[in-house]
């Protein structure tokens, strides 16, 4: 591909590379596999830095858009094209304001720049993408994280905000969940015009290394009340990563624990796992505990880019 930099832009060339990438992907003209151009290339065909043209290919490395390839090159890691239908309207749209600002002899860039401001504060007053859990801290650091790969604005609703946010705003339309509590998140918004977007989340890799290192059993889980249901989903992911195959990874409500410290020096548990949603209810001079590990997860990239095309963030 080649990359259309605009010199004098307020946008900032690290931000234009990557956004012709994301688009080239949503549009259906990068796929899975296809190798970007080399930073030299580029260098060359734009006048870029190549340090910025590498932290432009790196941020979006840690995004899970694109992987290492052999041969010290760069390739696209998702395949998430948009629909053609949505493809086609936008396209189609975009000709026809273009077309009409000119006519009225106003700078179709600087309509563009009106438009955006006018976005963000539409956007700001009536969310149009929202991140939902039981709890509003793991809300906003999984919105956070979402906007910030996505490059557009998500907030992040408990689900009793959520429940408010359906009663008294209604201009909500696009719902991003952790794929454990969607059937939860459905049952409060069914009959309202909001589309659930579930999104796998996963063990990060240290969380993995610490389960693998796992040699004594029997094992406490320890979930948060919300999470009982999908219990044994849990359970049966740990076993997998602990090679433990029998029945030696038990369970329990963080809700039920009354005394932490001697849940620690009950010599019926080699270890005790915290979920997310279960480490505020340990004291803090617990969590470091050799006995404890604290089970960190995240979106995967991939599912995370998937849903970029569902919710309409298209570019």
């Amino acid at each position: 591909m080649e990359f259309q930099i605009e010199k004098n832009s307020t946008v900032p060339a690290i931000k234009q590379i990557q956004e012709q990438i994301k688009l080239s992907i949503a549009m259906g003209v990068l796929k899975r596999g296809d190798i970007l151009p080399p930073i030299r290339e580029v260098e060359k065909q734009t006048g870029i830095n190549r340090g910025q043209i590498h932290r432009a290919y790196l941020a979006l490395r840690e995004s899970g858009l694109l992987s290492p390839a052999p041969g010290k090159r760069i390739a696209v890691a998702v395949s998430a094209a948009a629909p053609d239908i949505i493809n086609k309207k936008c396209q189609e749209l975009s000709k026809d304001i273009i077309k009409r600002i000119r006519r009225i002899g106003v700078s179709p860039i600087a309509f563009a720049r009106y438009l955006r401001r006018n976005v963000h504060e539409d956007e700001r007053r009536h969310p149009f993408v929202a991140y939902v859990d039981f709890e509003k801290e793991t809300a906003l650091r999984r919105a956070e994280q979402v906007s910030r790969f996505w490059h557009a604005s998500v907030i992040g609703l408990s689900l009793d905000e959520f429940k408010h946010a359906l009663t008294h705003d209604g201009k909500l339309q696009k719902v991003l969940v952790n794929h454990l509590y969607a059937d939860s998140v459905r049952r409060v918004s069914r009959g309202r015009k909001v589309e659930i977007i579930s999104i796998e989340i996963c063990y990060t890799d240290q969380t993995i290394k610490a389960l693998e290192k796992i040699t004594a059993f029997p094992i406490l889980l320890l979930l948060p009340s919300h999470a009982v249901p999908s219990a044994r989903f849990i359970v049966e992911q740990l076993q997998k990563w602990t090679k433990c195959k029998d029945e030696k990874i038990s369970w329990m409500p963080v809700d039920e624990v009354t005394d932490f410290g001697h849940l620690l020096n009950n010599s019926q548990y080699q270890r005790i796992l915290v979920s997310p949603g279960a480490r505020g209810k340990v004291p803090v001079e617990l969590r470091h505990s050799s006995h404890i590990l604290l089970l960190q997860m995240d979106l995967d990239p991939e599912d995370l880019e998937i849903a970029r095309i569902r919710a309409g963030v298209i570019v």
